[in-house]
């Protein structure tokens, strides 16, 4: 996540989205969690999401391990700077 610090907000939204979702296999699309459709294959890439169902007309996905990415995100960001 330090890498990316752009996905905390796909990442926070995915989390919610899964929890509060009537039907929480089929998972979420892109625009649910305000991210461009490319950007989540990195989360797919790198085991954090999974693709839940693929039709022609649209991808869900759900994330792997949602406590793990909820402790994630809920972390304060750590500053690269040393304290004074």
């Amino acid at each position: 996540m330090e890498r990316f610090p752009e996905y905390n907000k796909t990442l926070r939204l995915a989390a919610v989205y899964e929890e509060n979702a009537g039907s929480p296999t089929q998972g979420w699309r892109w625009h649910d969690v305000e991210t461009h459709p490319t950007k989540l294959i990195r989360l797919v890439t790198d085991g954090i999401a999974k693709v839940s169902l693929k039709t022609r007309g649209a991808t869900f996905y759900l994330l792997r391990d949602r406590e793990a990415v909820k402790r994630i995100v809920e972390q304060p960001a750590v500053s690269e700077d040393p304290p004074a």
